[in-house]
């Protein structure tokens, strides 16, 4: 990434990074995260301060998206401050991704990600059907992630930037 300073890169071929660790790619990180089921998402508002929810969260490219309702906590504390953070534990890792949030309310898209699969469950048991005003798509575009997974060798930490 050349975002990271401009060290040799192991025979590995991760590069270290500043912050400790080693440099992974995006692709890297969605492979810490496929299979790993819920996540946890941080959101803050200038009221209550931090809020965390579980969201089932999908890939698509570059972004992470989920779902929620209009009258969520989530969907509030977005629209006042779009930074976000998640967390998934699984895969022989703790995967934290921070990124930059938009709720989308445009038939298109929900009916997309309705019916795309992206998002592991059925959405009519949440919000009904596809046409139901009550519901958004979250998409998320990620600007960091780190990652600290078990090896055979120990604990090691890895980072990736946009």
């Amino acid at each position: 990434c050349s975002n990271l300073h401009t060290q040799r890169p192991r025979r590995d071929g991760r590069i270290p990074v500043s912050s400790g660790g080693m440099s992974m790619t995006w692709e890297e990180v969605v492979a810490l995260i496929d299979g790993t089921g819920v996540a946890h998402l941080s959101t803050t508002s200038a009221a209550d301060g931090a809020h965390v929810s579980q969201v089932f969260a999908g890939v698509e490219g570059e972004r992470l998206t989920f779902t929620t309702r209009t009258t969520s906590a989530k969907a509030a504390n977005i629209r006042t401050d779009h930074r976000v953070a998640m967390v998934w534990h699984g895969n022989s890792s703790e995967t934290y991704v921070w990124g930059e949030a938009s709720l989308i309310d445009s038939p298109a898209v929900k009916k997309q990600v309705w019916e795309s699969g992206i998002v592991p469950f059925d959405l009519s048991h949440f919000y009904g059907s596809v046409d139901s005003p009550g519901w958004l798509v979250v998409s998320v575009v990620p600007v960091r992630a780190v990652a600290m997974l078990q090896t055979s060798e120990g604990l090691i930490r890895l980072a990736w930037r946009a």
